[in-house]
Parts: C-alpha cells; sequence; structure tokens
C-alpha cells in the first residue's frame, strides 16, 4: 500500500511514528509558520490547511503527554470502577 504524502503526514501528526521530541518541535515549527501566515496579512481561509496541521499537532502533543493511567480518559474506563 502506497500513502500519499498527506497521509504519512497524518500517521506522523497522530503520534504513531513521532516521539514527544520530535512532535514537540514539530508542533512549535508549524505554530511559528501560522504566525508568521498571520503576520503577513494572510486571509483566514488562506490559512485552513495550516491551522489544521497545528490543530492536529496539538491534539497529538496533548494525547502524547496525557497518557496516564487516568482512567477517566481510558477508553475502557466503565470497565475500570473501584469496587466496593
Amino acid at each position: 500500500m502506497v500513502l500519499k504524502a498527506n497521509e504519512r503526514e497524518v500517521m506522523e501528526i497522530n503520534g504513531t511514528e513521532m516521539d514527544l521530541g520530535s512532535l514537540k518541535n514539530s508542533y512549535d515549527k508549524e505554530l511559528a509558520n501560522l504566525k508568521a501566515l498571520l503576520l503577513s496579512g494572510s486571509s483566514w481561509e488562506d490559512m485552513k490547511d495550516q491551522r489544521k496541521k497545528v490543530t492536529e499537532l496539538a491534539i497529538a502533543l496533548h494525547k502524547k503527554i496525557n497518557t496516564s493511567s487516568n482512567p477517566a480518559e481510558s477508553a475502557d474506563r466503565s470497565e475500570k470502577r473501584i469496587s466496593r
């Protein structure tokens, strides 16, 4: 299966292939690019793809950082009830 460039990018953004440091660096770089676009006067619509990248990276970064044992964030949290 051959992935398109943007599909590979999404896989990497979702954190499947990036460690925390790389994810943070990518987020910082893309956020700086977004700020530069904003300051240069680009229209909101022209920044759509850049805004999406920054949002996806922020979500992936949040998920990567918060991989704690917090049962409220667990997908199977209903099975982790406290027995009394």
